[in-house]
């Protein structure tokens, strides 16, 4: 799955790094088990899209005469990571699609807009100012939430709701989220043959799942050994295509769970601007570990640009590892690149002494913004 390149400064010694990956030191050190819902994953694919199917049906309901003139899907963080997958999932899709990451929707959303709000809270102050804005041009969004007031509002309006489970992090329910949009996408039409990729995916998932978990030794398990090599440094993560949502999953799930920072970047665009700062001081480079995250299913003109890319970042990073998305459909390819930094996050989070699960830094700052506007959501 992986090629590697090892490297660090002579100065680099982390006590940790002598530690075994072993499933005492998950119990240990993942209190919260955030290891469970790792390995869940293909579970909840599953598992939410049969949930999701049936109470989606109402969306056939509420299309326009003349059809949808679009798709914005608004949500944030861990929320909208499964807007950014299935958007992935469907490369000949018609309309425009957008996902909205921000307080106000698109200039060019009407009425006859398919307006997702996904939150898994119910809570998240950006998903409800852009319902808000929605609602003022006569969009009649559909909720995907949890709970919280998003759930209230739909309610109170008679707005179609999918209900999700209870008692995860977002970042933990990103099958359920994943799956729910792309119910909703199929009952508007949108997403022809998307049950396929959903079957797919889950059980692509399992499997990985068995080649990845806490169980499996470390000289067999790769997520294991990019971990240890990813200790200590910063990674940079790349992707194209279906391995682009994938990229930023790896960066989000590489700053809530392992606590450290993490930049994605995408081909070919990175070719154009990036790929210059790769000639920075070496010292700060030598901080650096690139991971490629690649499909082999991807564009070939694309896809002949990663091994020179790459070139640059080898002579001078910490290190390069490249890991190959599997699988046949592009639900499948995406989850399954993403899912090997999941793993790879919580090993590296264990390695570093962390809890993988709080997120007291965004708690923070929810709380500092609440006293600055006692009103807000």
């Amino acid at each position: 799955m992986t090629e590697a390149r090892a490297g660090t400064t002579g100065e680099d010694v982390i006590a940790d790094q002598r530690l075994e990956l072993s499933p005492a030191l998950v119990v240990e050190r993942d209190p919260q088990d955030m290891n469970v819902a790792i390995v869940r994953l293909g579970d909840q694919v599953g598992e939410g899209w049969a949930a999701a199917w049936p109470v989606a049906a109402g969306v056939a309901d509420l299309r326009p005469p003349g059809g949808w003139d679009g798709i914005a899907v608004c949500g944030m963080g861990g929320s909208a990571i499964g807007a950014d997958v299935i958007h992935a999932a469907l490369p000949d899709i018609k309309v425009p699609y957008e996902v909205v990451r921000g307080y106000e929707p698109p200039s060019w959303v009407t009425a006859r807009t398919l307006l997702v709000a996904v939150s898994y809270s119910g809570g998240t102050e950006e998903t409800l100012a852009c319902v808000d804005a929605a609602r003022e041009i006569g969009a009649r969004p559909v909720c995907i939430a949890g709970g919280g007031r998003l759930a209230s509002q739909a309610a109170e309006h008679g707005w179609l709701r999918v209900p999700l489970p209870a008692g995860l992090q977002p970042r933990a329910a990103a099958g359920y989220l994943t799956t729910a949009i792309a119910a909703v996408l199929a009952r508007a039409g949108m997403a022809p043959h998307i049950n396929e990729q959903v079957d797919e995916a889950a059980a692509l998932l399992r499997e990985l799942a068995a080649e990845l978990g806490p169980a499996v030794p470390e000289p067999h398990n790769a997520a294991k050994m990019l971990a240890r090599r990813l200790v200590g440094h910063m990674a940079v993560v790349y992707g194209y295509g279906v391995t682009a949502p994938a990229a930023r999953r790896w960066k989000t799930q590489l700053n809530e769970n392992a606590k450290m920072p993490a930049v994605f970047g995408e081909l070919p665009e990175l070719d154009h601007n990036e790929i210059v700062g790769w000639g920075a001081d070496r010292s700060l480079l030598q901080r650096l570990h690139v991971v490629a995250l690649d499909d082999p299913l991807g564009d070939e003109r694309v896809r002949r640009r990663m091994e020179p890319t790459l070139a640059h970042a080898r002579e001078r990073a910490a290190g390069v590892d490249v890991v190959s998305a599997r699988g046949r459909s592009p639900l499948a390819r995406c989850l399954s690149a993403a899912y090997v930094g999941d793993w790879v996050s919580l090993y590296v989070a264990l390695l570093s002494g962390v809890d993988p699960t709080p997120v007291a830094a965004i708690e923070r700052l929810k709380k500092a913004l609440a006293a600055e506007a006692p009103d807000a959501n």
